[in-house]
């Protein structure tokens, strides 16, 4: 009888055993599929982060030379701008800066330097000179040699800037632009030193 017991305390004994370990064994599986499950939450969650920061990235920087008002001289302002915005469509770099400068909307002492009015009828590149071909309005306001010094740097400045772009020159109306308003323009043009203020 003694052994019967024994027998059936053994069998209890070990069938707990097994199923403690089958337990055991069941929650580390549950365990490692919701770690792989996590896993892959993060991987996709990383990827989702990277796409992110690479639309930001999608942004490119550009410089606008203005001047300020009042003062004989420029002033170099850093924007972005998306380059899958419409503003960019079916447009040049140089375009869009140009158009960009001449339609600066005044912020406090910081204006445009260029005459109100004017265009950019077309941009032309031979080689590393960009040729700008502005409308006439362009040259229709008379100013002293000073300001005009600050026009057309604020001009050239604005696309040699551009990576590539190395030296720049204007015309009006198609055709080369000899002088504006007392300043020397017929050679292409080179960054424009010695129009900003000392720092």
């Amino acid at each position: 009888m003694k052994k019967v017991i024994a027998y059936i305390l053994l069998i209890t004994l070990a069938f707990t055993m097994l199923t403690g370990c089958k337990k055991k064994e069941a929650s580390k599986e549950i365990d490692i599929e919701k770690a792989n499950q996590t896993n892959e939450e993060q991987s996709e969650n990383n990827s989702k982060e990277s796409e992110n920061q690479e639309e930001a990235s999608k942004e490119v920087d550009y410089i606008l030379y203005l001047r300020y008002k009042d003062k004989p001289f420029l002033y170099d302002e850093v924007f972005s701008i998306d380059i899958n915005d419409e503003k960019l469509k079916d447009k040049s770099i140089e375009q869009f800066i140009l158009e960009e400068l001449i339609n600066f909307k005044p912020k406090g002492e910081i204006m445009s330097p260029v005459p109100g009015g004017t265009k950019v009828l077309s941009i032309k590149r031979e080689d590393k000179n960009v040729i700008v071909n502005l409308s006439k309005e362009f040259i229709e306001k008379k100013m002293s040699d000073s300001d005009a010094m600050l026009t057309v740097g604020s001009v050239i400045n604005s696309i040699v800037a551009i990576p590539g772009n190395e030296t720049a020159q204007i015309m009006v109306e198609g055709k080369l632009l000899e002088k504006y308003n007392g300043v020397k323009t017929s050679e292409p043009m080179y960054f424009l030193e010695g129009l900003f203020p000392d720092k």
